[in-house]
């Protein structure tokens, strides 16, 4: 089995409840394999991407194998868990506070 990575940068808060993350991906910089273990909020602060995001292990649902994300900063965007997935920023650099709800 493949070791999976953290989902973001660096744990900023973290509760019972939530765990909140700092993310930062530079312009052509990568999120290694992750896996979302619960559903989470991805408050977009700067960058518009895209971003190629590359499921595994049959993941993508109805989203296929892969996806392009286009982030909106000063928008909120709501992830079910489940996806394990290798994400790559191909625009400029990119920021976003990531927060797991802990309890789904």
């Amino acid at each position: 089995m493949t070791e999976d990575h953290p989902i973001a940068t660096e744990i900023v808060f973290e509760d019972d409840t939530v765990r909140v993350w700092n993310q930062h991906v530079p312009a052509g910089g990568s999120i290694p394999r992750h896996r979302h273990e619960h559903d989470y909020f991805l408050l977009n602060i700067s960058g518009t991407g895209p971003i190629a995001v590359q499921f595994h292990e049959d993941t993508g649902g109805a989203m296929g194998d892969s996806i392009e994300f286009s982030p909106v900063p000063g928008k909120a965007d709501f992830i079910r868990k489940g996806h394990v997935e290798t994400a790559t920023n191909l625009g400029e650099a990119y920021r976003a506070i990531l927060v797991e709800l802990k309890q789904t």
